[in-house]
């Protein structure tokens, strides 16, 4: 009888605690399931229904509404329908709580992270929440636009004591950015390629590499800035492509007119960026690890990717991860950019017949595809 109460204790507590509102991270930093930002919207709404200047609670009301469209696969209306949901949003927030570090937060983030047009918000949110966890990111972009690198170390530092750090995310960055030659360039193209690299120059690794993240060269003061430093002509606009949504990207000109900067450093581009810029210029990118190395003229990759792999990465956490990482589906879906080298190394040991090396990496890739939907192509590989 002892048991069964303790087991309904248990599950009660379990459902109450189920249907309390949680704080929303960023859809970057902690993804959840869709319903569960869908309860969260309902719970938030609650919580609003009973306090309509809950500042806190309109925040997260926003992020879950926000994150809940941006996981939604059964919603097919167009991203302005989307986008104006969210701003309607905003706009009952300004009504309610106009002078709150929230409020100026979501009209920051609602806006697009607009430098040109929306700066005032987020230097109203810095001004009334300056320790505020959620403001993170943003500042360290914002100090990296300017080049201010003493603010960006700041903000960076702020994140690696804050309940914010990926662990997982920070070693994996850690083996990209170890990998690199002095003084390289390298571009990234997301959020999780590119503020744990911040996070790791605030704490003195590798602080001679550049990062470029292609979102932040879409800028044209930050882009003339940073291009100056590293000695690297004016980026014609001609050179920009517009899309269909009006926004612009790079042509595949970008790493051959980076790659022309008088300082002669390395440009490298991560793993984790899109094909519409690696395939165009496949021929000129070698494979070293975890990022490609850019060379109009061939160089010796598996020489490269052995000594990453032999000698500089960490890679113990791959299997023995002994820590709580509060971005584990990030930390997991970044860890599959292993595989494609490590493979290759695999296939390079067993031609050499190093059968210790061979059972040594490939017992890292089995420990990275387990649970993943590559697990049983990549085991078939491997048996054969």
């Amino acid at each position: 009888m002892k048991i069964v109460n303790l087991l309904f204790i248990l599950l009660l507590s379990h459902f109450c605690f189920a249907q309390q509102p949680q704080h929303i991270h960023g859809f970057a930093i902690d993804k959840k399931p869709n319903t569960w930002y869908k309860q969260q919207i309902a719970l938030w709404r609650a919580e609003l229904d009973k306090n309509p200047t809950n500042s806190y609670a309109w925040y997260n009301y926003y992020r879950s509404t926000r994150n809940h469209i941006r996981t939604d696969v059964e919603d097919k209306r167009t991203p302005a329908e989307k986008s104006a949901q969210l701003a309607a949003l905003v706009n009952a927030m300004e009504k309610v709580v106009p002078e709150s570090f929230e409020y100026n937060l979501c009209k920051w983030m609602d806006g697009g992270n607009d430098y040109e047009h929306n700066l005032s918000y987020l230097k109203k949110a810095a001004q009334l929440g300056p320790e505020r966890i959620e403001i993170l990111s943003e500042m360290i972009v914002w100090a990296e636009i300017e080049r201010d690198i003493t603010k960006r170390d700041k903000y960076s530092q702020k994140w690696f004591e804050s309940p914010l750090l990926s662990p997982g995310l920070l070693y994996y960055n850690y083996n990209v950015l170890i990998g690199l030659k002095s003084n390289a360039i390298l571009i990234t193209q997301g959020d999780n390629d590119t503020y744990p690299i911040w996070i790791l120059q605030s704490q003195g690794i590798r602080q001679d590499v550049t990062v470029l993240n292609t979102s932040l060269l879409n800028i044209d003061s930050y882009r003339t800035k940073v291009f100056a430093e590293l000695g690297i002509t004016k980026w014609e606009t001609t050179m920009l492509n517009t899309i269909s949504d009006g926004s612009q990207r790079y042509s595949n000109e970008l790493v051959k007119h980076l790659a022309s900067n008088s300082k002669k450093n390395q440009v490298y581009i991560a793993l984790t960026v899109g094909e519409e810029l690696t395939k165009p210029i496949a021929e000129h990118l070698y494979l070293t690890g975890l990022a490609y190395e850019y060379s109009p003229t061939s160089i010796d990759n598996i020489a490269l990717m052995k000594k990453n792999f032999e000698q500089e990465y960490a890679l113990d956490y791959l299997e023995k991860p002994f820590y709580q990482d509060i971005s584990a589906y990030w930390s997991k879906h970044s860890s599959k950019n292993y595989i494609v080298p490590m493979i290759k190394l695999y296939d390079h040991y067993k031609t050499s017949g190093d059968q210790a090396r061979m059972e040594w990496i490939k017992k890292k890739i089995v420990s990275i595809v387990k649970g993943s939907a590559e697990e049983q192509s990549t085991l078939n590989y491997l048996s054969k």
